[in-house]
Parts: structure tokens; C-alpha cells; sequence
């Protein structure tokens, strides 16, 4: 008998809410068959089983959350049985009956498990929503959920804990009414606060603040808009940007790598793949885009596309927010201000991170003529540990030679 444990599913998840099995006690698996559909507070991923064998016992029900570690089910795979967890023990479907039991008796053993548990299973929501729900005192089977198969989300919490109850109530003294309210972190916020926390307090961050006319990126960007939308592609600065890096990373191998803290040092990276920021409802997520500098232009336009739908809607899946060597965020359309610099926070193991603002027409000063055109903003920080400032002028410099004439660089096909 094998225990399948909650597997660790990394980025600091230490639980998941169950949201349904694949399989039924006595079903037949073959190693990889898809079991049971979790859910974190950054992704929905799709457990495979781990090996071959016959489903002996479902553990937890859907809408239950459940530790890092617990055990998930039991497959009869042929081994010798093994002691089952407490949990197990508790939740297993019927205790051996003593010699010739009363029919009372039996008809306990066999009884069903408690409605309490039963009735949860209407209710899908996060880890971290249901804490925000026990805080507000908000009944979970009483909301209705905006999100996904009827997910509970965030906001639909938020939104029941601000409608008042049916029943008529006084209203309370102006002293009763609390002058601050709680927001606990919840869902890629709390993956924020620890990565980010130990990046602030643990790299040596630096940054270093540019602008570069985007006259040709844009001219380009205009070109290559229709054709793009013929192949069923949006094209957008992103896209651009993103190529532009790649191919001016390979040059600066310092800037595409990943650090070993323990041993002290780099991992410099062939490959290229750019940590895309994309902001969400439930908070930021850096999900990867692999390959870049061997990809063509529309190839990462799609990409991106298709990371940012995937992160906005919870889909993304635990490899999609891993192996990053390089991070890039733009606040592109999200600017009405006119925004000149940042100062991005580099996502550990990598040594850097880019900003870049929206193209925007700016006053500027061309061959000693004052006049106005499209210009960029760039934010560059990096770990002075690993990176010198002369380092990142050069790589600035390039990175801005290649946005100033980008089409040598950026292949459609």
C-alpha cells in the first residue's frame, strides 16, 4: 500500500484546497493518470500519480484544505501495507467490526461521514480566502463566487462582508465603527513579502536610470502592428522590449544569470528566459518566458500574450514561475502620469531587473535642436555583489543602441 503525500509544489506553498478528484476508490491508475485538480494561491495544478495501482482510499474531500505533507490517498500498488497517518486513521471509511457485532453497531461502522465535512464541498476558494472569510465572519456557503467553476474570490469575500445582513440590525455608535480595517496578506502577496523582503535585505541593489528616443521602436512597432493581427498575434511594446533584451543579454553574461548564495557564486545562463510581470487581481505574478533570444518576435508576442491571460484567469502552472534569468516589468497603459524612473526590486536568484515606462512624446534634445519626440524610461537595478557600474553602462548603452535601431535584431519568423 502507497501513501501519496500533498507534495510540495514549491514558490513557499504550504497547503492547498482540494477542488476535485479524477478517480474513485477502486478505479485502476497507470503511473502519470491525472488524480486530483488542487489549488494554491498562485496556480490550479493537476496532480499525476505517482505510480501504478488500484485507488484504495480518498483521503479529503473537495473544498478541504490540506498541509504540505499530508497524505493525499492510498494506491494499492502491491507492497506491503504501511501504518496510516492520524488523518488517515480518522477520516478511513470503516473501523474492523468486533465478532458477531449488534446490528446497531454495524450500522455505526457503516455510517457516512459527518454533513459537516459533506456540505463543504460546494465551496471553492483559496487557502487565503477562507482565512479573509473566517476574519470578516463571512459564511462561505452563503457567497456566491465570480471566479472560475464558481471559485469564490477575493473581492466576492470583500463584497459579502460589506452587504448587510437580511435581518434588520441597529446601526452601531459612531464609536463602535472600527477606525482601521485588517488586510491580510493573501494569495502572490505573500510570496512578495518574503522574496522580496529577502532580496531588499540581502542583495547589494543598485540602479541606474536612462531614457532613450524610441523613434524607430515605435515606427517599427506601427509596421509590424497589422501583420501581426493577420496571424492572429497582438504585437505590443512588451514584445519589443523583450526581444531587444535578448538580444543584447548574451553580450553581458553577468546580467543572465542566477546567484548561489551558499557558495558564493554565479550561474551564467545560455538560455534566456525573461521573468514577465504581470499584475493580477490577487497581486503580482513573474511568470517565464523561455527562450527568447531564440524565439521571433511574434513568437514572444504570443507568449506573453498567452502567459498574461493564463496568470489573470489562475492558470499558470508551478514550472511557469520558475527558471527565470532576467525580469522585465512595464507599467505600459496602466501610466496617466508621465513616469521618468523606478526603482524595480531585483527577484532573487537573478542579479537584475528592468523597467521601462510607456513610449511617450517628450521634450528632448537631438543634435544640439530642442524639440519633442517619443522617448522610453529605463529603470535597470542590479546586485552591485556581482555587477560594477561601469558593467551596467555597458549594458545600458547596448541594450539602448538596440532599442534605437531594434530591426536587425528582431526577426518575425
Amino acid at each position: 500500500m502507497f501513501d501519496f503525500l500533498l507534495p510540495d509544489i514549491g514558490e513557499g506553498i504550504s497547503e492547498a484546497l482540494l477542488i476535485s478528484w479524477s478517480v474513485a476508490p477502486g478505479d485502476t491508475l497507470a503511473e502519470g493518470d491525472e488524480v486530483a485538480t488542487i489549488s494554491t494561491d498562485k496556480v490550479d495544478v493537476e496532480l499525476p500519480a505517482p505510480r501504478a495501482g488500484t485507488v484504495a482510499e480518498l483521503c479529503w474531500q473537495p473544498g478541504d484544505t490540506i498541509p504540505v505533507g499530508e497524505v493525499l490517498m492510498r494506491i494499492d500498488d502491491g507492497g506491503a501495507a504501511k501504518p496510516a497517518r492520524a488523518k488517515v486513521a480518522a477520516t478511513a471509511a470503516a473501523p474492523t467490526p468486533a465478532p458477531a457485532p449488534a446490528a446497531a453497531a454495524v450500522a455505526e461502522a457503516a455510517a457516512p461521514p459527518t454533513p459537516p465535512k459533506a456540505a463543504r464541498t460546494t465551496v471553492i476558494a483559496a487557502p487565503s480566502t477562507r482565512k479573509l472569510a473566517a476574519q470578516f465572519g463571512v459564511d462561505l456557503t452563503a457567497v456566491a463566487g465570480s471566479g472560475r467553476d464558481g471559485r469564490i474570490l477575493r473581492r466576492d469575500v470583500e463584497a459579502a462582508a460589506a452587504t448587510p445582513a437580511t435581518a434588520p440590525a441597529a446601526a452601531p455608535a459612531p464609536a463602535e465603527v472600527p477606525e482601521v480595517r485588517r488586510e491580510p496578506l493573501s494569495g502572490p502577496r505573500v510570496a512578495a513579502f518574503e522574496r522580496l523582503s529577502y532580496s531588499v535585505h540581502t542583495l547589494a541593489h543598485s540602479t541606474m536610470n536612462f531614457e532613450v528616443p524610441a523613434d524607430a521602436l515605435q515606427a517599427l512597432l506601427a509596421k509590424l502592428k497589422p501583420v501581426a493581427e493577420t496571424r492572429g498575434v497582438k504585437l505590443t511594446p512588451a514584445a519589443l522590449f523583450a526581444s531587444c533584451i535578448a538580444a543584447t543579454l548574451p553580450g553581458h553574461p553577468r546580467f543572465n544569470a542566477t546567484i548561489d548564495e551558499e557558495r558564493r557564486e554565479l550561474l551564467l545562463h545560455r538560455q534566456v528566459n525573461i521573468s514577465i510581470a504581470v499584475a493580477t487581481e490577487a497581486g503580482l505574478l513573474v511568470p517565464v518566458l523561455r527562450g527568447v533570444n531564440q524565439l521571433s518576435l511574434f513568437a514572444v508576442a504570443r507568449a506573453i500574450t498567452d502567459l498574461a491571460e493564463r496568470g489573470r484567469s489562475r492558470r499558470l502552472a508551478p514550472l511557469d514561475m520558475r527558471g527565470g534569468t532576467f525580469t522585465l516589468s512595464n507599467t505600459g497603459n496602466l501610466e496617466r502620469a508621465n513616469f521618468l524612473s523606478a526603482r524595480p526590486i531585483i527577484n532573487p536568484p537573478q542579479t537584475a531587473t528592468l523597467w521601462v515606462s510607456r513610449i511617450r512624446k517628450r521634450p528632448r534634445v537631438i543634435d544640439d535642436e530642442l524639440g519633442a519626440g517619443p522617448m522610453v524610461s529605463g529603470s535597470l537595478s542590479f546586485d552591485h555583489r556581482f555587477i560594477d557600474g561601469a558593467d551596467a553602462t555597458r549594458f545600458v548603452n547596448d541594450l539602448a543602441a538596440m532599442i534605437e535601431c531594434p530591426e536587425a535584431a528582431l526577426a518575425t519568423d
